[in-house]
């Protein structure tokens, strides 16, 4: 900023198109006017270290004839700070006359008489307040810019900060925080780019001068080394929720607090953030050595294990916060998780009821996690009570009404189960079949026919294109044994889909079990025109010529199945059978001695009718 210490690069071949600085920062008629009649009494400084290095830039206001107050961290590696006034003339800086550590605030000393804010009270400073600030720009311009309080927050007893939504550069480090009547209500400190906040003014009133410090008695520090400085710049990163820079400024905090519990939570917290979760568990670990009484810790500690998925490291944390404070009701919820990922579900579900007895908000995910462990304990009626409980929180919610569906079925209340599954297709009407299949495959395997049937029927009238619809039908009615029902059904699927394998295999099974050899074959013979590689196949035609006692023809069929299949044990025990037939015993023995290695059992039945 200053021209005698910066050094300014030249950069050739380009254009800059620069924004006047009223474009920067945007003006209302409030606040410019506020600017020009506060803008004398604001001081835009740079502090300079060792080797003549800039080592910090930033603004100051005068708070008594003589005083400016401006940011602590800006001055404190100096050996010489400068000053420019609004019209670019210097303000001789003399020195130091006070310094609050714990607020990040220096007053300095200066000769010239401009005029001094008045100090306002803080008390005003709530969230919607508008607020103004007067700082300086990288180009030495002294501007104002306008927001609002976002939050105060309490740092510690006795002590806030202020959070605002002032867009403003570091270069407004130490300038006034103002009311709309033009008293300071704070002041801003930047601890880096990303971390500001705004001090309460009313600390000035409580910082009493000392005997001036000039700059050649003056012994810098850096303030965010200092154990105040980077504490309380550590606090307000994690305040701000800027896990990054806390974790830097609170490692130093611990170098000069080794056994400060505040430091070691808040870096715990900061790592844990930054998924850096081994230095987190070092902290947490660090805060019960220091003092095993802080449930806090446990519960951190074990959250933490948690997130990595060490549950059972997390389980003995979780539970000592607990046994430490029984109202710590959070830590019930993430027992009742680690048991469940471990499958221990019965404690599982009883650490969720114990979580559930403090009544918390938006508890349907913890009645749904209770009522699948209660499912996995075969508890069905405590099953179905908890997933209502989720079901009355998310009464769309897919996955509960689908999971309580199935508690109902497993409790064998079929006539729920099937209004719950059905419930699905009413919230799914671009697919309102797969909800019925469900019902279907549920009376199916409950072996309820004429239910099976029903819904079958159903589902063949909704999706009447469908070629599975009219299998799943046709097998159902085959299951009832109303086989004529069941081919015309199977008849429909292969008219939908004719390449559909399983539809054709099924009429030839149920002509084959009703005796009808010769329609059994018709099938069969199909299925094998495209599907020549099933052994299966051509063991059934082989088996309906035999049952025709047509071995001759049997005989081709049968020998192509074991081609396909050497090891298929009843293609050859049938194979051997049929040449005994043709009355060829010395084929029939070359069958035998492979059906020995294959299935011992049906060879010595084979044997017994060997000549």
């Amino acid at each position: 900023m200053m021209d005698a210490i910066k050094t300014k690069k030249v950069i050739s071949s380009v254009i800059l198109f620069l924004l006047p600085i009223a474009f920067l920062f945007s003006q209302s008629k409030d606040a410019q006017k506020l600017l020009e009649s506060n803008i004398e009494g604001v001081v835009i400084l740079m502090a300079v270290g060792e080797n003549n290095t800039i080592v910090g830039e930033g603004t100051g206001f005068m708070v008594e004839r003589g005083v400016i107050a401006t940011s602590y961290q800006l001055v404190s590696k100096a050996v010489n700070v400068t000053g420019k006034n609004s019209k670019g003339k210097e303000v001789k800086i003399e020195g130091i006359l006070a310094v609050d550590k714990n607020s990040n605030i220096a007053l300095l000393s200066v000769k010239g008489k401009a005029p001094a804010f008045t100090i306002g009270s803080s008390e005003e400073l709530e969230p919607g307040k508008k607020v103004f600030a007067i700082g300086s720009t990288e180009s030495e311009a002294i501007v104002v810019s306008e927001g609002e309080v976002k939050g105060v927050f309490n740092l510690a007893a006795g002590r806030k900060v202020v959070q605002t939504s002032l867009d403003v550069p570091i270069y407004f480090s130490g300038a006034p925080l103002l009311g709309e009547n033009g008293q300071v209500l704070g002041i801003l400190i930047f601890f880096d780019r990303r971390v500001r906040i705004t001090v309460p003014a009313n600390i000035l009133n409580t910082i009493q001068k000392q005997t001036l410090i000039k700059w050649k008695d003056w012994q810098p520090e850096d303030y965010l080394e200092t154990s105040e400085g980077s504490l309380f710049a550590g606090k307000v990163a994690s305040l701000l929720d800027e896990p990054g820079s806390a974790e830097l400024f609170l490692e130093n905090a611990r170098q000069t607090r080794p056994n400060d519990i505040e430091v070691h939570s808040l870096l715990a917290s900061a790592y844990d953030a930054m998924r850096n979760f081994e230095m987190a568990i070092s902290s947490y670990k660090k805060i019960i050595e220091l003092d095993k009484s802080r449930d806090n810790a446990y519960y951190g500690l074990g959250m933490t294990y948690v997130k990595m998925r060490r549950f059972n490291d997390a389980l003995p944390m979780l539970e000592k916060a607990v046994e430490l404070n029984p109202d710590y009701m959070n830590a019930y919820l993430y027992i009742g998780n680690a048991h469940q990922d471990l499958k221990n579900f019965a404690k599982a579900a009883d650490a969720y009821e114990k979580f559930l007895e403090s009544q918390p908000e938006d508890s349907w995910e913890t009645y749904y996690n209770l009522a699948v462990c209660r499912t996995e304990l075969e508890q069905f009626d405590e099953a179905i009570a908890a997933f209502q409980e989720a079901f009355k929180e998310k009464p769309q919610d897919q996955r509960i009404i689908y999971d309580l569906a199935q508690a109902y079925e497993k409790a064998k209340q079929y006539d729920k189960a099937e209004e719950f599954y059905l419930k699905i297709s009413e919230l799914t009407p671009e697919d309102p079949v797969r909800a019925y299949r469900a019902v279907l495959m549920m009376y199916d395997k409950a072996k309820m026919t004429d239910k099976s049937i029903e819904i079958a029927k159903k589902i063949s009238e909704m999706d009447s294109n469908n070629y599975e619809s009219f299998y799943n039908l046709g097998f159902m009615y085959q299951n009832a044994k109303r086989y004529n029902e069941a081919i015309e059904a199977y008849k429909k699927a292969i008219e939908l889909n004719p390449g559909y394998e399983y539809s054709y295999s099924s009429i030839g099974y149920i002509y084959y079990n009703l005796g009808n050899y010769r329609r059994s074959l018709e099938y069969y013979k199909k299925l094998v025109e495209f599907i020549p590689d099933n052994p299966d196949y051509w063991y059934i035609i082989g088996v309906d010529y035999m049952q025709l006692k047509d071995f001759n023809s049997a005989l081709e069929p049968l020998k192509k199945a074991v081609e396909l299949r050497p090891d298929h044990a009843y293609a050859l025990f049938n194979l051997g059978v049929t040449y005994l037939n043709l009355h060829d015993n010395l084929s029939a023995r070359e069958v035998h001695k492979k059906l020995q290695a294959v299935d011992p059992g049906l060879a010595k039945k084979l044997e017994q009718h060997l000549r």
